[in-house]
């Protein structure tokens, strides 16, 4: 492999973006695998006493976890540089992509135009709804990814470590099946469907959340316009060119993996589009800030021309969480049909759905500031 990255952007069909590509459909979880699924749910192994060497390598990820955890951004650029280490991990390039999507939605709460639209008590718990989601997925992720890097440092799978990160005993028979076979595509699902999972039960069904989020008519209207935009900036060619995915209903865990799903079509099965958007990854780094992918349309500062689109740092202070939950998630084998296929994307074009979306929201804005008559 390559040391240089930057000359795997220039070399066509090099490992970077070749990994990636799958020409046809492809069924992925097979029979026995999906069996020994089952059997680590039904039949979990009991816990064992650490060894000296296997409790510093817990410290160490925690640890690591935590220092990365600290804001949208950092996670964000953890993902990233994760995915660098390691190209064979897909998951890490599209929670990457993701999570640069969650920033932007932290940072439109303080901007230009959503602010004129939501009222005013809505605002941190709709911030607080992201934040807690994304250090969650972090938090559950990252260790099970510094756990396979040790992995492979050391020549031999660590995976029975899993279960003192709380990490689901859905993704151990996984694991063990990439570390065996490197199937990318099955672990990048296994994955989505994991996230997804584990924030259901610590967020998108939370009371509080419930009450002063997603029963919220701001919530639900800024679905029902299609604000929920999932976007992948690309480099090159058309400029300010996005791809990507709308959320309909944010609340379904199901159509949740879905999206991600498509997301992760969409750079699987065209190398050119995963090479674009590789390239903007690593030439702009996250901020927070819309102007990141759109600066002639975003500024970070205001300057009276452009939409104000703050970065992270200037809109929202860092955050301390819990995360005393350990519960299992994996109680119903039938998510395990999520597994099966991958199917072939459909076309993600999304600069023109998103300018009508902006344009949609300046024109929701500028009714909302009309005084009551006019």
């Amino acid at each position: 492999m390559p040391t240089r990255l930057l000359a795997l952007l220039h070399r066509p069909l090099q490992y970077a973006y070749r990994s990636f590509l799958y020409r046809h459909p492809v069924r992925l979880a097979d029979a026995d695998l999906l069996r020994r699924m089952m059997t680590a749910r039904l039949s979990p192994s009991p816990p064992r006493q650490l060894s000296a060497e296997e409790a510093a390598i817990v410290a160490a990820i925690r640890r690591k976890t935590a220092e990365h955890n600290r804001n949208n951004v950092t996670r964000t650029a953890a993902y990233l540089a994760f995915f660098e280490r390691h190209l064979e991990m897909h998951w890490a390039f599209l929670a990457h992509l993701v999570s640069r999507n969650g920033g932007w939605n932290m940072t439109d709460l303080r901007g230009g135009l959503l602010p004129l639209l939501l009222p005013k008590e809505t605002v941190a718990p709709l911030f607080l709804f992201l934040e807690r989601a994304n250090a969650l997925i972090f938090h559950d992720a990252y260790p099970q990814l510094l756990l396979y890097e040790e992995s492979k440092r050391q020549g031999t799978p660590l995976f029975h470590l899993l279960p003192f990160f709380s990490v689901s005993s859905f993704m151990k028979p996984l694991w063990e099946h990439f570390w065996k076979t490197g199937d990318a595509a099955l672990l990048t699902v296994a994955l989505i469907i994991n996230e997804q999972q584990y924030i259901q039960l610590r967020v998108i069904e939370h009371p509080f959340f419930r009450a002063r989020v997603l029963s919220s008519w701001p919530f639900i209207a800024e679905q029902w316009l299609g604000f929920n935009d999932v976007l992948i900036p690309l480099a090159r060619g058309r400029s300010g060119a996005l791809v990507g995915t709308t959320v309909r209903d944010f609340s379904d865990v199901h159509h949740r993996i879905h999206i991600g799903k498509t997301l992760y079509s969409l750079l699987l099965f065209d190398p050119r589009l995963f090479r674009r958007a590789y390239r903007f990854a690593r030439c702009v780094p996250h901020s927070g800030s819309r102007a990141d992918y759109w600066p002639q349309t975003f500024a970070a500062t205001y300057d009276g021309r452009r939409l104000y689109s703050p970065r992270l740092e200037a809109a929202w202070p860092d955050l301390a969480h819990s995360f005393d939950d350990r519960r299992d998630w994996f109680t119903d084998d039938t998510i395990m049909r999520a597994l099966e296929t991958l199917p072939l994307p459909a076309s993600g074009e999304m600069t023109d759905r998103y300018k009508r979306h902006l344009a949609m929201m300046k024109a929701a804005a500028i009714a909302a500031a009309k005084p009551a008559g006019v």
